[in-house]
């Protein structure tokens, strides 16, 4: 499918950047102005309406405990986070079968307990409600926005994530 391109776009690069582009455009079979092209719709897809969260996430494997409270008494789980961001962490359970039943329906916030890898001392104690709770594979998978935490552990999440 060919997409129509009525607009010129020029801009003033140096030429290390030049010669980068000519080389990555070479590599990929493409011509310079497509390369840039492609380039900036990948850019614009990652930083524009496609994405809903507020804060960009990475890429984790943080051993966590979850604590929650429900009506038939209380529930501790082990997981590892997935990814964080400043406003929520995601988190791989092994799925023993009722724990996707539990965190619907009966458990609508949660404390989680993480050492983050940084070297750091103090471990992150946070309250979370779960946004997303899905099966993938053998595992659980929660996305959980922060609710609640003291501000030391917000600041070692940020220290973390720079």
């Amino acid at each position: 499918m060919k997409i129509n391109k009525d607009v010129t776009i020029c801009f003033r690069t140096n030429s290390k950047i030049q010669a980068a582009l000519k080389a990555v455009a070479e590599q990929e079979q493409l011509n310079v102005s497509a390369l840039i092209n492609s380039l900036l719709e990948e850019y614009l897809k990652t930083t524009t309406g496609d994405e809903k969260r507020r804060h960009n996430r990475k890429k984790a494997s943080i051993p966590v405990t979850i604590h929650g409270k429900s009506v038939s008494g209380s529930v501790l789980l082990s997981g590892t986070i997935q990814d964080v961001s400043l406003s929520g962490v995601r988190i791989a359970v092994a799925d023993p079968d009722k724990t996707t039943l539990a965190i619907n329906a009966e458990i609508n916030r949660f404390e989680i307990v993480f050492r983050l890898p940084d070297g750091s001392l103090r471990p992150v104690s946070i309250t979370c409600k779960p946004s997303r709770v899905s099966k993938v594979g053998e595992d659980l998978h929660i996305g959980a926005a922060f609710q609640d935490g003291d501000l030391q552990s917000y600041f070692e999440i940020q220290g973390f994530l720079m």
